[in-house]
């Protein structure tokens, strides 16, 4: 049987030579918080699980399952796309509010609309002047985040094919908008949904004639 989360935690601080102490720093969660954690007298919400998994470097889904949620797996879910699916439905299912479930063809249909948005000097004005803000208003890290940032870079450059200018517009035009399949407030899967666009785009961008 797999560890619960606070068993886990305890193991990955000692591994990592990190203190509760430390651990709170990093992630603005109280002290006494994960010590109730690690303790086994309380369990993580979903925003504590996304502040960890960044300040440890473990996988979210990881953590997920340590708190003994069914995570949905499917010998299907084989990429980093079908992977985030999975999540972004799981929290939907578990939210106390009523949202859609989640697919590809929403999201595509989206970028679509996008697409058309970036071909037109008002897309490309969006871009420049709300990106950088959008950016740091969302506080996010990773891969996906510094793919966005390449994309920013060559949309201001120019540099790409019309096409390639264009998939990479609607990328950045869907992590800029509110009205995304998923809403950004919804964490914490308000901005993963916006990672699974930039791997479409990635996709769409290295699949092109």
């Amino acid at each position: 049987m797999s560890q619960n989360i606070g068993d886990y935690l305890k193991e990955q601080l000692k591994e990592k030579h990190i203190s509760m102490r430390e651990l709170s720093k990093q992630t603005n969660i109280n002290v006494s918080t994960i010590s109730r954690i690690i303790n086994h007298k309380r369990k993580p919400t979903n925003q504590h699980l996304v502040e960890i998994s960044k300040a440890l470097d473990v996988p979210f889904d990881e953590l997920l399952q340590r708190t003994g949620l069914p995570v949905k797996t499917s010998e299907n879910h084989t990429n980093d796309i079908q992977a985030s699916i999975v999540m972004i439905d799981q929290f939907l299912e578990q939210s106390d509010d009523h949202y859609d479930s989640f697919s590809m063809e929403k999201l595509k249909k989206q970028l679509d609309c996008y697409e058309k948005d970036a071909e037109t000097e008002e897309g490309r004005r969006l871009i420049l002047d709300t990106f950088h803000q959008k950016k740091e208003d969302a506080g996010a890290r990773g891969a996906y985040m510094k793919k966005l940032s390449t994309f920013f870079h060559r949309i201001c450059h120019k540099k790409g094919t019309r096409k390639e200018l264009i998939l990479m517009g609607a990328a950045l035009i869907y992590f800029i908008s509110t009205a995304d399949v998923i809403p950004d407030y919804l964490f914490p899967v308000g901005y993963l949904d916006d990672a699974v666009a930039v791997q479409v785009v990635m996709n769409a961008l290295a699949n092109k004639t």
